[in-house]
């Protein structure tokens, strides 16, 4: 079993044994609150009930997350996640909104409720804080956001059977005002968990920036990958459990693409095996550093394409034929940097040319090269032909 299925299976473990627990309070929590005329604890049972929805889209997100990568969605579905969280957010606040208004109908005839409603309040925290630690350690292991979401769902109604407990014994006390009061504290502790979680999935499905702590373990990484000159726009988002990566790396530029390439291999598999959560890192490779060429920048508006190396190779080789002590050419590298050329050619002379003669004819082939538009210089080099 690999690592993603077993991260699914503790993720819907945790969440099935949340789902029942909620299924037995919100029916005890409910029968209890309407027989022991308590507000607070028919309050608290609609927050149980929300967090059995919850589950329920909790099982539903995990189980569309964990599905691999597909042609309609290329970086996997762990947006899932994030639209389930979502919607538990919207169940939070309906909830939290339908329990206010069953309270303040009972505002104006507040009732003492029984004794044994005081008890299932008591039960309810205990069960509810050991489903809150449980799912939350579940839920860092496996990076997944919404059983995170989900075990503050479960602190919250830990909170609320808090207000219900003290509500119910302020009630019995002399005060029969204390549990509606207690009913309107846990419909406001439900709707604000609803805006806080919400909030956290917006910003996810919009794509905003990870969190400091996250960009920082990577630079930490990239500071210690040999080849890596520099780094930037440096981009990280989530895709539910996951992170997705991608940068510019600067190498030297004088590097060959086969080279460049392993840094850039180096980069990615480092963060892969470093930082557990990523699980897509695309990394770009400049010979120079490109970071001023933001798009809308002044800078990029004035950068002008040059001619492509097929049509320089073919003007190189056009003037050189016109040096009849040129028996060849090697090879042909363009280097495009700064918004110049610079043209390496390797060329092959008689090897019994003195080597003033072959400087004489490498500098009227780096003049007759430079000529040429685009170009800004030439870097000849003689090579020794083994056939001769």
């Amino acid at each position: 079993m690999n690592t993603q299925d077993l991260t699914e299976k503790h993720a819907l473990k945790v969440t099935w044994l949340g789902l029942a627990a909620n299924l037995i309070l919100a029916v005890a929590k409910g029968f209890i609150g309407i027989i022991a005329n308590s507000s607070a604890l028919i309050a608290d049972a609609g927050h149980s009930f929300s967090d059995l929805l919850s589950d329920g889209i909790t099982l539903w997100a995990v189980r569309m997350s964990g599905i691999p990568k597909d042609k309609n969605h290329p970086y996997g579905h762990g947006k899932f996640e994030t639209v389930g969280t979502f919607i538990i957010a919207l169940l939070l606040l309906f909830t939290g909104i339908g329990v206010a208004w069953h309270v303040f109908n009972k505002m104006d005839s507040p009732e003492v409720p029984g004794t044994i409603a005081l008890w299932m309040a008591g039960i309810a925290i205990i069960v509810k804080e050991a489903l809150f630690h449980v799912t939350r350690m579940v839920g860092k292991r496996t990076g997944s956001r919404i059983l995170l979401a989900n075990a503050w769902h479960h602190r919250s109604d830990a909170i609320s059977s808090v207000a219900a407990l003290v509500g119910i014994g302020g009630a019995q006390w002399g005060i029969p005002l204390m549990d509606p009061i207690a009913g309107v504290l846990v419909a406001g502790l439900i709707i604000k968990t609803g805006i806080n979680i919400g909030y956290e999935s917006i910003r996810e499905l919009t794509d905003e920036t990870v969190e400091e702590e996250v960009l920082s373990e990577l630079e930490q990484i990239m500071s210690e990958i040999e080849g890596v000159d520099h780094f930037h726009e440096m981009r990280v988002r989530r895709m539910g459990p996951h992170l997705l990566v991608d940068l510019h790396i600067e190498v030297d530029s004088m590097m060959s693409i086969s080279a460049a390439h392993q840094v850039a291999e180096r980069v990615r598999l480092s963060i892969l095996e470093k930082v557990s959560a990523v699980n897509e890192v695309l990394v770009h490779v400049d010979a120079e550093d490109d970071f001023f060429e933001e798009e809308g920048s002044e800078a990029s508006k004035n950068i002008v394409l040059m001619r492509p190396q097929s049509q320089i190779e073919r003007d190189v080789k056009k003037v050189l034929n016109e040096i009849p002590e040129i028996q060849g050419i090697t090879h042909i590298y363009c280097h495009y940097l700064n918004q110049k050329l610079t043209v390496q050619v390797n060329i092959i002379l008689d090897t019994d040319m003195r080597i003033y003669d072959a400087q004489k004819i490498a500098s009227a082939a780096r003049q007759k090269i430079e000529q040429i538009k685009d170009i800004d210089a030439a870097d000849l080099h003689l090579e020794l032909d083994d056939a001769l």
